[in-house]
């Protein structure tokens, strides 16, 4: 896991929209997989708790931590292993967009560009960028088959100055 500080994408308050780009070490066949199949996702994300993600499928998924939130999210594009786009409603918030793209990188692995728009005045997409940081650092680990983020608030607070210092 590459544990860094710099920042992977940007984060615009003006546009709502939190956007990453990460090259992960596994084909992009095995990065849907982790996205997708219920029993991958709880080693990087958390546990789906409703639902099974496929296409035109509803499903909700736990938040991580331990703040008893639930994110509900809505299929609205299934094109494996190279792109899914869900409605994200987290909780006590609006409808926002996550949409993933994936292609095989430059030398081996996947590029996964990350875009998460539409975030209502409730929702900050700085936050989100230091989150979805911290996911993918989880997702990169879990793909190397190494443990992941030990407390995912802490490397949390820790990239949220790093995104709020680049925001729009």
């Amino acid at each position: 896991m590459s544990g860094s500080l710099s920042a992977l994408g940007t984060a615009s308050r003006t546009e709502r929209l939190a956007r990453l780009v990460r090259v992960l070490p596994a084909p992009p066949a095995e990065v849907w997989r982790a996205w997708t199949d219920p029993d991958r996702l709880p080693g990087w994300f958390g546990p789906i708790l409703e639902g099974t993600p496929g296409p035109e499928q509803e499903y909700v998924l736990e938040g991580r931590g331990q703040h008893g939130d639930t994110i509900v999210c809505r299929v609205l594009t299934w094109d494996p292993p190279a792109a899914l786009r869900v409605t994200w409603r987290y909780t006590g918030e609006t409808d926002s967009e996550l949409r993933l793209a994936l292609s095989p990188a430059d030398h081996g692995g996947t590029r996964l560009v990350l875009e998460h728009a539409g975030f209502g005045p409730e929702a900050d997409p700085v936050d989100y960028a230091a989150g979805w940081h911290m996911y993918t650092d989880n997702l990169e680990a879990h793909l190397a088959g190494t443990p992941g983020v030990a407390d995912s608030d802490a490397r949390w607070m820790e990239l949220l100055p790093v995104y709020a210092a680049s925001a729009r």
